[in-house]
């Protein structure tokens, strides 16, 4: 089974990509379909087309022939290994690319074009993005906060991207953000890192802390729809309800989660599996 690295959904179909290309999910089964990158790192539907990450292109997305269609980066030529959707995408049409070395890129055209931006970041190898839901109608300011995870620490943004400004300094990379579905009511805000262990908001994402007693090694984080948490080490994947006392599974480990309709899809070293 092929390694997977990046999972998305459209509707009802549901797409995996690792390093040995990208599939899509048919009855339980993983079916390979043409992408044009040889070294792809992640995936993401917004709803219009498909888009492939990867050091090649950087991004590539669909077109309506069937074909692919490099897209504009801005100059930069660091492999894109993440890509993260505006919550409202289909309106905003914004995007945002980490790459690793170029940093940050945002597109505002459903990703056919992206532009650099880095203001305020100091850390070019950017290795995860999580956006925070939209606050309240009428709510003030009208922040659009987005993390990012790089090398040394996380960076949050209230402007949708456009500039950035360091919240945490972590001893090693962070691998996965993610934000609780009730982010503007004091919702959390977790990090993981690699060799790092688990680290935790709880201010909207202005300082983080280590949750004493989590894995060591966070290679995967979701937090869940209904209210929870999920994370996978190198060895299990583990549950929270609260996101500081930790639970193991019986299951694999993940090296990427999905929330489905159906429940939660789980992308690793032999494929996907179902977790809830």
């Amino acid at each position: 089974m092929p390694v997977i690295l990046s999972l998305t959904q459209h509707d009802q179909d549901i797409w995996a990509l690792g390093p040995e290309g990208l599939f899509h999910l048919q009855d339980g089964a993983l079916i390979a379909i043409p992408q044009p990158d040889a070294q792809p790192s992640c995936c993401l539907h917004n709803g219009e087309r498909l888009l492939v990450g990867g050091g090649v292109h950087g991004v590539a997305y669909t077109t309506p022939d069937g074909g692919w269609q490099a897209s504009w980066m801005d100059g930069v030529t660091a492999p894109v290994v993440c890509l993260a959707p505006h919550p409202d995408h289909t309106r905003t049409g914004v995007i945002l690319a980490g790459s690793a070395g170029g940093g940050i890129l945002r597109s505002a055209n459903h990703g056919r074009d992206f532009f650099v931006c880095n203001f305020g970041l100091f850390d070019f190898e950017v290795l995860s993005l999580a956006w925070a839901p939209l606050p309240p109608p009428g709510a003030w300011p009208p922040i659009e906060a987005v993390f990012a995870g790089a090398l040394g620490g996380v960076y949050r943004s209230p402007n949708g991207g456009r500039g950035w400004k360091q919240v945490a300094t972590m001893p090693a990379p962070v691998l996965t953000l993610a934000v609780a579905p009730d982010f503007h009511a004091g919702g959390a805000v977790l990090a993981g890192a690699e060799g790092g262990g688990l680290w935790r908001s709880d201010d909207g994402g202005y300082t983080f802390a280590p949750v004493a007693g989590a894995p060591e090694v966070v290679n995967a984080l979701l937090a869940l729809p209904g209210g929870g948490w999920l994370l996978s080490d190198a060895d299990r994947i583990w549950r929270s309800a609260d996101g500081a006392a930790w639970t193991p599974l019986d299951l694999p480990p993940a090296l990427t989660f999905l929330a489905t309709e159906r429940g939660v899809l789980a992308g690793g070293m032999d494929g996907v599996f179902w977790v809830e």
